[in-house]
């Protein structure tokens, strides 16, 4: 995601210029996927601190929590409104 989110504030076109209404949305979008990525790796640390700490106490039980399900419903909304978005710009393209 943090790939994503640098090419999206360059960005990134092979064959054309991008679109004033692209340039404007770019930077805002590149820093929402930059932010959800740093909370994707943070939550995938606590998982990690956490199931190595039960592991010390020999409790280990490897699963998700609503955190993380929490997390990953954020994101996954965020991709498909920013598909959503970008879809209907270039449209208005066209």
């Amino acid at each position: 995601m943090a790939i994503v989110s640098v090419a999206i504030i360059v960005s990134f076109h092979l064959k054309n210029q991008p679109s004033h209404i692209e340039m404007r949305v770019s930077l805002p979008v590149g820093l929402l996927f930059w932010v959800l990525s740093v909370a994707c790796l943070a939550n995938g640390l606590a998982n990690y601190v956490k199931t190595v700490v039960k592991y010390g106490r020999r409790r280990a039980l490897v699963q998700s929590g609503w955190k993380t399900q929490v997390v990953f419903t954020v994101v996954a909304c965020a991709i498909i409104a920013v598909c959503v978005l970008f879809l209907s710009t270039q449209a208005k393209m066209r």
